[in-house]
C-alpha cells in the first residue's frame, strides 16, 4: 500500500504542517509525517486524528539541540539512519521534504538509496540561512534541487530569489520547469470571516497594529520608533501590539511601559474571534521583518479589509498585482515612518483582493493541488 512520507523537521512547531496535512487527510491520502525533534516535550505537538487508515506521524527525539544546529551533514545521515530503522519503503511512492536543506537533504539520501522521488519545499531559513552561510554545503543543495521532482516556493518572491541567486546559475535550466509557487492557506475561520467591505480611515487617531512574536527578525522594536517620532511630527498613531514572546520582548515593553500614550501591549490572543476585533479595529497593519517565508499574519489582516506595511522581496511581496499597501526597501526607522506615512496619506488607493486572497490560502484548495502533484510524480517514475 503506496503513500507520502513528509520529512518535516518543524512539523511539531508550527499548525502550517498540520492544517495542510489535516486538509490531506480529508483527501483520503494515505500519509506518514515524520519530524526528527531536539526537544522531548514536543513529541504529541499537532497531533491529528487520521480518517484515513494507516495514516500517522512519527514523532523522533533524537537530535541534539546544540550540535546538530551546527554540523549539518551528521543531522541528515543521523536522520537517515533512523528513517531507514523505521520504515518499510516498499510503501513509500513519494517523499515531501519540507524545506530544502534540513528535510531535502535527507530526501536527496534515499532518492539516491532507494530511488524513491522526492519533492521540496523551499523557506525562509533555507534561502536566509543555509544558502547564505553554509557555503561549503552549495554544492550539496545544488544536488537537493536537481534531484527533485518539484521544487514548491512558499512565495513568489522567492521563486526571483531562486532565479537570480548566483550558486545556482549552472543548474538554472534544470530547474526551471521544476519551480512552482504554492502559498500557505489561513485557518478557515479568517475565510468565513471575511471583512468585504473597507473601512474609512479616521485621520484624528490612526491605528496600527502588530500581530505576532517578538523576535530581532521581526523588527519591532524599529517600528516602535517609526510610530513615536510620527506622533513627534504631529501626527496621532496608536500601535496596538498583539503576541508577544521571542529575544527582544523585554525590549519592545520597555517601550511600550515608556510610552504608554501611543502603545499598548495586549499580550497573547489565542481567541480567534477577540484577535478579529484588533483587527477590526485597526486602520493599518504593521510587520516589517527583514526575513518572511510568507507571513499568513498578512493574509488575516488583508482578508479584515486592512492595507499592509511589508518587506521587499520577502514574504507575500510579489504575489499580488493589487496595490495592497507599501514596501520597506530597507529596515531602519526613517523607512518605516515613511511607508506608513505613505499608507495614512493614500488609504483609499490600496486594493484588497479579497476573493483571490480566499481562492489562494484556503487549504483545502491548496491541498488539492499537493495531490495532484503526488499523483503527478507517482505517474512519471517508475521504480
Amino acid at each position: 500500500m503506496e503513500r507520502v512520507l513528509h520529512i518535516s523537521n518543524d512539523y511539531a512547531g508550527s499548525k502550517v504542517y498540520m492544517n495542510l496535512i489535516s486538509e490531506l487527510d480529508n483527501l483520503n491520502l494515505k500519509q506518514i509525517i515524520y519530524t526528527p525533534l531536539k526537544e522531548q516535550i514536543k513529541i504529541g505537538s499537532n497531533s491529528i486524528e487520521f480518517e484515513t487508515i494507516e495514516s500517522r506521524i512519527v514523532y523522533s527525539h533524537i537530535l541534539n539541540c546544540h550540535l546538530d544546529r551546527i554540523l549539518y551533514r551528521r543531522k541528515i545521515k543521523k536522520i537517515l539512519k533512523d528513517i531507514e530503522s523505521k520504515f518499510d519503503f516498499s510503501e513509500i511512492s513519494i517523499n515531501h521534504a519540507h524545506t530544502w536543506y534540513s528535510d531535502g537533504g535527507v530526501a536527496y539520501l534515499l532518492h539516491k538509496k532507494y530511488n524513491i522521488p522526492y519533492i521540496i519545499t523551499i523557506r525562509n531559513t533555507d534561502l536566509n540561512v543555509f544558502q547564505k552561510y553554509l557555503i561549503h554545503e552549495r554544492a550539496f543543495g545544488r544536488n537537493i534541487l536537481k534531484n527533485a521532482q518539484n521544487i514548491i516556493l512558499i512565495s513568489a518572491s522567492y521563486k526571483d530569489r531562486i532565479l537570480k541567486e548566483k550558486s545556482l546559475q549552472s543548474i538554472k535550466s534544470n530547474i526551471l520547469d521544476k519551480l512552482m509557487i504554492i502559498p500557505n492557506g489561513v485557518d478557515k475561520f479568517w475565510i468565513d470571516n471575511t471583512a468585504h467591505s473597507r473601512k474609512n480611515i479616521n485621520s484624528d487617531k490612526i491605528k496600527c497594529l502588530y500581530v505576532g512574536r517578538f523576535t530581532k527578525g521581526k523588527n519591532v522594536d524599529l517600528l516602535q520608533h517609526a510610530i513615536k517620532e510620527l506622533n513627534h511630527e504631529s501626527l496621532n498613531v496608536h500601535l496596538d501590539l498583539v503576541g508577544g514572546g521571542g529575544k527582544d520582548h523585554q525590549k519592545v515593553l520597555k517601550i511600550v511601559n515608556e510610552n504608554k500614550d501611543i502603545m499598548t501591549y495586549h499580550g497573547q490572543v489565542r481567541d480567534k474571534n477577540t484577535l478579529k476585533e484588533y483587527y477590526k479595529k485597526a486602520d493599518i497593519f504593521t510587520m516589517p521583518s527583514s526575513y518572511e517565508t510568507f507571513g499568513l499574519v498578512y493574509v488575516e489582516a488583508m482578508l479584515q479589509g486592512l492595507p499592509i506595511l511589508y518587506t521587499h522581496d520577502e514574504g507575500i511581496d510579489g504575489f499580488y498585482d493589487e496595490k495592497i499597501g507599501e514596501k520597506i526597501i530597507s529596515n531602519d526607522v526613517v523607512e518605516i515612518k515613511k511607508k506608513l506615512l505613505s499608507l495614512v496619506n493614500n488609504y483609499n488607493e490600496y486594493a484588497i483582493p479579497t476573493d483571490r486572497l480566499i481562492e489562494n490560502h484556503d487549504w483545502s484548495k491548496i491541498a488539492k493541488k499537493y495531490v495532484y502533484i503526488y499523483k503527478s510524480v507517482k505517474r512519471s517514475i517508475k521504480r
